[in-house]
């Protein structure tokens, strides 16, 4: 029989792409939150730790396909309506629309896309591509952005090579930047998840932007810029955030009298180590230390004669 402690059960959340989400990132993605909500949404809630940093009287709804984690949350969190069901499967709170939803979906699992067409699931109806069956990453921003409401605000945490990478993944998210739902892009930065060293990325949503720019932020770097939508096009639709935002290279100044002064100092330096180490070796074996010194001058004197005879 298997024993269970807290390091297997992580390894074996970490082989399906799940990762806990430290306490001090769950209050980060709860203060981007920057509009008036009436309830929080989190399709893959786990144990909860998302929905934990809201108030206890704001209405909290989940879905997990875990029913140990499940009743962690349950246990845990105070107005909460939790459903144990496969997200992408069996999706529940279909009939409502969240004022916010917070999200830390597992990273690029595998997923069984529905038949497209007449009695296509409606949460993928509209876009012309699906996510390829072995990474269901746009899946679940699908099924999100389906369930939030016109003034509402989704946050959610991805693996970032869904900000670049082609095929379907790449129509999808031409799909979300066309229709005008990304505000910014956020780097996170790795070693975040204890169970994890790779970098993650924040994807802020919205409905009813203003602009169609999209704001990038590197996190570690503490550097942000705002992105005109023709330059994100221009880019081939890339949303990494290292396309557009670069830690400045700083500029040293190097004087070349300086630097061959040192490195003049440098080479008399060794040569006196060289010779204090031949002199002793003399010492000890009782060998005569002249010649040496006279092949040494004769070398330098040799210099001399070639730089008269230049001038």
């Amino acid at each position: 029989m298997r024993q269970y402690n807290i390091k297997n059960i992580r390894e074996e959340f970490k082989s399906k792409g799940i990762f806990y989400t430290q306490p001090e990132l769950a209050e980060y993605m709860k203060s981007l939150v920057d509009v008036e909500i009436t309830d929080v949404y989190d399709p893959t809630c786990g144990d909860g730790s998302l929905l934990s940093c809201f108030p206890d009287e704001l209405p909290k709804f989940g879905q997990e396909i875990n029913d140990h984690q499940l009743a962690v949350a349950n246990q845990r969190l105070k107005n909460f309506t939790g459903i144990c069901a496969d997200t992408l499967k069996e999706p529940a709170f279909m009939d409502k629309q969240f004022s916010c939803i917070v999200a830390n979906p597992p990273f690029s699992i595998s997923w069984e896309p529905p038949q497209q067409g007449l009695f296509c699931d409606i949460r993928f109806k509209e876009v012309s591509a699906l996510p390829p069956k072995s990474k269901a990453d746009w899946a679940f921003l699908l099924h999100i952005i389906h369930l939030l409401a016109d003034n509402g605000i989704a946050i959610v945490l991805n693996f970032p090579g869904i900000l670049y990478r082609g095929n379907s993944e790449g129509i999808v998210r031409k799909w979300f930047i066309d229709n005008n739902w990304i505000e910014k892009v956020i780097q996170i930065p790795g070693k975040t998840f204890i169970d994890t060293t790779i970098a993650t990325s924040l994807l802020v949503l919205k409905k009813n932007k203003s602009t169609t720019n999209i704001e990038f932020i590197d996190n570690e770097a503490k550097l942000s810029r705002v992105v005109t939508l023709d330059e994100i096009v221009n880019n081939d639709y890339n949303l990494s955030v290292n396309t557009y935002v670069q830690k400045e290279v700083e500029k040293i100044i190097v004087d070349p009298n300086d630097l061959q002064l040192k490195a003049r100092m440098a080479m008399c330096k060794r040569l006196r180590k060289d010779i204090e180490m031949d002199k002793m070796i003399c010492e000890l074996e009782g060998w005569d230390f002249n010649p040496y010194l006279d092949d040494l001058k004769n070398v330098v004197n040799s210099y001399y004669r070639l730089e008269l005879s230049v001038r």
